[in-house]
């Protein structure tokens, strides 16, 4: 019976690990009883076993033991234990280097990859169960039985009673946009729920960390100049730049835009695993819609990812919106002006599993069609639970099979997607550029012919789909199927 570790992604832990809406901490216990997956690793657990969760924590890469689905079940979305999990959360980060797992290889050690070293479930060697075992029932339990400690006075002053604490001024972002709260962290910045001081409008403010740009005048201007392009582009769905600049207390450039209401698309596919051909197609076909405006504007987005598709929500319609324009080309310009490579920490131009043959490669001409690509795995992801070269441990492995190795057909995972809508993910995939779509035009007119009732995408097709996640609504009867035409 197999033991597999699997990793909880930092949005959905933060979300979910919450007693009486604290998250939950080292020495706490998260009473959970599933994980989200279809991933064929977890396929042995059939004949019994557990999975072992763990989560990767900011800002240093802590890995965190967060608790055990023991003897699961599978249920069509996730794994799930007959009672939750009673193991205290324990941060096992000193035994990053010695769990290896029963393949035979561990964890990647390079800043910036462990969570992408462990996106897949891993089957785990016995010497690996124990160690883990044996630091949450040691560190584990000296945790929960140490006593919360005390408030203490300053040294050199006796303890009085307790004062009204003052509260800490709000941050204000040149002198026009105060924070509200964050809202999450990226490889380049932070991004802030903000409020204009002027009109007390609530935005999505994103600031750009890190010396090498904001000490670089023309780096800078890349960055102001990419973001006035994105904001001229006229369409729903890539969200609007409001407002850029630069913070003269910081020096931190930053970008305003449009503060959504809703969840990305990564973690949507986290928690289904897959997601009914239905849905996938309708959010893909509103992002090539996006892409469709941006590249006759000539801009290229260079990382696009689950994590980049937001799905916004309006009453109850959705909305898709591609986000963060215009930033991967920032970093490309940050890394050839220290001469750092494609895998420099925090500097990966795109993230790898979505990443097109050319780019991996250092194309200089890079264009519109690596965009499709990326959208291609995205497809491929929504609608299997997992990406083309997914299972695959290495980045250097990773990086050559992309150059070199087809991606598996996707109805060898997926057998109830239709022909039509398989040839449309082989062809967005094709390694060979000319043999892939050439245009994200071409790309949505393939997707329409097999969406025939649409593009739009409500609430109701979402609640359709966590009640029976494999269903794919009959096309109507003036549809036949069709395959991707050769534009």
């Amino acid at each position: 019976m197999p033991d597999i570790l699997a990793i909880v992604s930092k949005a959905i832990f933060e979300r979910d690990a919450r007693i009486d809406g604290e998250l939950v901490r080292p020495g706490a216990v998260w009473p959970t009883d599933r994980y989200t997956s279809t991933n064929k690793v977890l396929q042995p657990l059939e004949g019994g076993g557990r999975i072992f969760l763990v989560t990767v924590r900011p800002p240093n890469e802590q890995l965190w033991f967060v608790g055990v689905v023991d003897s699961p079940e599978f249920d069509g979305t996730a794994w799930v234990a007959p009672a939750p999990n009673a193991l205290p959360v324990t941060n096992i980060t000193k035994l990053r280097r010695t769990i290896v797992f029963e393949s035979g290889k561990g964890m990647l050690q390079d800043k910036g990859m462990l969570g992408m070293s462990l996106q897949a479930p891993r089957v785990l060697a016995n010497v690996d169960v124990d160690q883990i075992l044996a630091a949450v029932e040691r560190d584990g339990a000296e945790l929960a039985s140490a006593p919360a400690p005390a408030p203490s006075a300053p040294p050199g002053r006796k303890s009085a009673k307790p004062r009204a604490s003052k509260a800490k001024a709000a941050r204000v972002i040149d002198g026009k946009y105060e924070i509200v709260r964050e809202l999450g962290k990226g490889g380049m910045g932070v991004v802030y729920e903000a409020r204009h001081t002027g009109t007390g409008r609530r935005v999505a403010l994103k600031e750009i960390l890190g010396d090498s740009i904001g000490s670089d005048p023309v780096l800078i201007e890349r960055f102001q100049r990419e973001a006035r392009a994105t904001g001229a582009i006229e369409t729903q769905h890539i969200a609007p730049v409001l407002d850029t600049g630069s913070d003269p207390t910081t020096a931190h450039p930053y970008l305003v835009m449009e503060l959504l209401q809703g969840e990305d698309l990564q973690d949507l596919i986290v928690r289904h695993g897959s997601l009914s051909e239905q849905v996938a197609l309708r959010v893909i076909a509103q992002a090539c819609a996006g892409l469709v405006r941006a590249h006759e504007a000539g801009v290229v987005h260079r990382d696009i990812k689950p994590a980049n598709l937001f799905l916004a929500r309006r009453d109850e319609e959705v909305v898709v919106k591609v986000l963060d324009f215009g930033l991967a080309r920032v970093k490309e310009q940050v890394a050839a002006s220290q001469q750092l490579s494609l895998t420099s920490t925090g500097l990966m131009l795109g993230t790898p599993l979505y990443m097109s043959p050319e780019q991996v490669m250092g194309a200089k001409d890079l264009d519109h069609r690596s965009d499709l690509w990326s959208l291609g795995v995205v497809l491929y992801e929504a609608l299997t639970g997992t990406t083309p070269h997914g299972e695959i441990e290495t980045l250097g492995a990773l990086l050559v099979s992309i150059c070199s190795k087809p991606a598996k057909p996707i109805q060898e995972l997926a057998p109830e997607v239709r022909d039509s809508v398989a040839a449309i993910v082989k062809k967005s995939l094709e390694i060979d550029q000319q043999k892939r779509y050439q245009s994200a035009a071409a790309m949505l007119a393939d997707i329409k012919k097999v969406l025939p009732l649409g593009t739009h995408l409500d609430e109701t097709l979402l609640r359709d789909m966590a009640a029976n996640p494999r269903a794919n609504p009959a096309p109507d009867e003036a549809f036949s199927e069709t395959t991707p035409s050769s534009v």
